[in-house]
């Protein structure tokens, strides 16, 4: 008799990426200044960061791509990967008070990106939390490094020539080159952060809730292969949110990824597994004692190939189950 499949509960990422010459989050525009992300730590220290918020849209887009390419369940919002989500295609879910159980399971059962990601429904007032959480993606200390860079777009135009005063390239023959004399007729001119460093992250995924009803607690999807599916969607899109992240100004700023290092912390069984900030140098060993203490299995990595290995690993297992829950 074949033994039980392992069961994931609770799985964290903790630990360090190196990016170079990145500006995937900005505070914005203040007239042609383009101003980089400022986090205060606790001390007053400020440094640089990239918000939770776009570590789990990149996130998100990858288990959208993923489920659109496999044909898995998505609802009417989230089959062009709307932000409203459930929300937007609420209209045919029970309304009446006590339904709130039953419009929790529709949604569910007809989504994939709803049941990992969360979302909330205005009317009936029914949200999920995300099975998927990330902290802020945070400067380490004395390993971040600024600048703004100053560019300039130019409007060109010739002398003499119908072309004068138009902006863009244009295309004119060799002799009216020779005859016409180029102006510049308008010029913009305007800055971009760029920035490079060791930066700290955080991020939780809680397998044994996928498909889980949490308002009556019991398992929306009555096969669990459809569970495992959705495990195994969230754990690939993790791997390529660490290889290819995400965001703002990667038409110019696409990040040169140097390293990746940290661990991977994996609850079994129903208990949680401990974070803690590797801001902290001894954040390795400080994990390791914690999950020790908890019955927690600790995977290390210090580069890219690594990381992808373990997850792979981990998608050959189960999502855990809770036993109180009933169908």
């Amino acid at each position: 008799m074949m033994a039980k499949q392992e069961q994931v509960f609770e799985i964290a990422i903790v630990g360090r990426v190196t990016w170079n010459l990145h500006s995937l989050n900005n505070e914005g525009t203040i007239g042609n200044v383009t101003e980089p992300r400022t986090v205060v730590l606790w001390d007053g220290t400020k440094t640089d960061g990239v918000s939770g918020e776009m570590m789990k849209h990149i996130h998100a887009f990858w288990t959208w791509l993923q489920a659109k390419e496999n044909n898995l369940p998505l609802c009417f919002a989230c089959q062009s990967f709307q932000p409203q989500r459930a929300d937007a295609a609420s209209h045919d879910l029970p309304r009446d008070r006590g339904q709130e159980a039953n419009a929790l399971t529709q949604v569910l059962e007809r989504c994939v990106l709803c049941d990992l990601h969360g979302f909330l429904v205005q009317r009936p007032t029914i949200h999920r939390q995300s099975t998927v959480e990330f902290g802020w993606v945070v400067g380490v200390q004395e390993q971040i490094h600024r600048d703004l860079h100053i560019h300039a777009r130019h409007a060109m135009g010739l002398q003499g020539t119908e072309q004068e005063g138009s902006a863009g390239e244009e295309e004119v023959s060799g002799e009216e080159v020779r005859q016409a004399q180029p102006e510049v007729t308008a010029q913009m001119l305007y800055h971009r952060p760029t920035r490079s460093g060791v930066y700290a992250f955080v991020t939780l995924f809680q397998a044994w809730r996928i498909g889980l009803n949490e308002v009556n607690y019991t398992y929306a999807l009555n096969d669990e292969n459809d569970r495992k599916k959705r495990y195994e969607l969230a754990l690939t899109a993790y791997e390529w949110t660490f290889k290819r992240p995400d965001g703002a100004m990667t038409a110019t700023r696409l990040p040169h990824i140097e390293g990746a290092e940290g661990l991977v912390l994996v609850a079994k069984t129903a208990v949680p597994v401990p974070l803690l900030s590797p801001l902290r140098e001894d954040y390795r060993q400080q994990l390791r004692d914690l999950a020790q203490k908890q019955g927690v299995e600790v995977c290390e990595f210090d580069d890219l190939v690594k990381l992808t290995e373990i997850l792979s690993e981990l998608r050959q297992l189960n999502p855990f189950k809770l036993s109180v829950a009933s169908q």
